[in-house]
């Protein structure tokens, strides 16, 4: 079962990893995946460290260019909104004190056709936080096995696997066998691992475990190994460099201890800064008790970072990183677009009367 035998000629496409998009997200995943790996290679042909980091930063910055049309006819939305707001204070005036169901349907059918003849959506402040949770899910993915998906990872997961089945048997055993029992009692419920079982002489098994260790797992690996664990040392170093983005293991869960509990609490805190800024470009509307789109806006406002915070925490580290510069770009769109927005809907105001 632990034999030495080396599988050197494993293409990295065979690999099995543990968890794996669906049929709905795998093709998303794939798409991203090759992009991703692309803009990676770029970048690592440049620089051997923080390639990684700077990949999903450009990564990020593709997708808002992608999503710049939607952002803009959202802004748009939001300013004239704001700009109409006595318009539809008069509506609401209309009904003032009229509490019966027949007159508050009246009134919300009258706001209703405002908003559609003048353009406006509420509801379209909350798309850019939906649309991009198809692309969480398959980055979440990518992340987590990067392996598989960026090549460089995976050829350096290959060469430590193979290092590790040099390893003398009992050795590689005593060291990695605690480590290959965690790792199966965790994802015992997964197919592969109830199909096949899992095997430290088996190289397919071993870059699973390899994606598995964090970094204090292998800080005692080699302290137990001594000088067995040599072939390790510089290969180890490699994938910290690759994997490493000021000081952040982008491929580990967050968690909440230093450095990575930085993602959550950032993460949180720019989800946030949006959302307020969101609503401040039509606060009555987002005030009004009547209106469900608002309530709905208002609720994700304080909701959304408390739930980004909390999924960072067990997310690999570039998820929080991508999201966290999604929403730096998101506010100065918002911002720019609102200046831009307010001074053309002043002028065609004044013009008009």
């Amino acid at each position: 079962m632990f034999g030495s035998e080396l599988l050197s000629g494993v293409v990295l496409t065979t690999f099995t990893s543990v968890r794996m998009p669906g049929s709905i997200l795998s093709p998303i995943a794939n798409v991203l995946g090759q992009v991703y790996n692309m803009l990676f290679n770029g970048l690592y042909g440049v620089m051997n460290v923080g390639a990684l980091g700077f990949a999903i930063i450009i990564f990020t910055l593709i997708v808002k260019i992608i999503l710049f049309p939607l952002m803009v006819k959202q802004q748009k939305s939001s300013i004239k909104m704001q700009m109409l707001q006595p318009e539809i204070e008069k509506i609401k005036n209309k009904y003032k004190g009229k509490k019966d169901q027949v007159s508050q349907q009246k009134m919300a059918m009258e706001m209703q056709d405002f908003q559609k003849k003048n353009g406006i959506n509420l509801m379209g402040g909350c798309l850019p936080l939906i649309i991009q949770l198809p692309i969480l899910y398959a980055l979440f993915y990518i992340f987590q096995n990067a392996y598989i998906y960026v090549d460089v990872i995976g050829q350096n997961y290959t060469d430590i696997a193979n290092a590790i089945l040099q390893i003398p048997v009992d050795l590689r055993m005593e060291v990695f066998g605690p480590y290959a029992q965690t790792f199966m009692d965790h994802y015992k419920n997964v197919a592969t691992i109830k199909a096949n079982g899992f095997d430290l002489g088996r190289l397919n098994d071993v870059v699973m475990l390899v994606n598995y260790l964090n970094v204090d797992a292998w800080k005692s690996i080699l302290e137990q190994l001594g000088s067995n664990g040599d072939a390790l040392v510089g290969l180890l170093a490699t994938k910290n460099n690759i994997e490493t983005f000021l000081y952040l293991p982008l491929v580990n869960q967050a968690g909440l201890k230093w450095p990575g509990v930085i993602i959550p609490v950032v993460a949180a805190v720019t989800t946030f800064a949006q959302s307020k800024i969101m609503m401040t470009m039509t606060p009555s509307a987002n005030n009004d008790p009547n209106n469900p789109a608002a309530a709905m806006t208002k609720t994700m406002t304080y909701v959304m970072p408390f739930m980004m915070g909390f999924f960072c925490i067990s997310m690999p580290v570039g998820i929080g990183l991508y999201w966290t510069f999604s929403n730096i770009l998101s506010i100065i769109q918002q911002v720019i677009l609102q200046k831009y927005y307010k001074k053309k809907f002043m002028g065609e105001a004044a013009q008009n009367g």
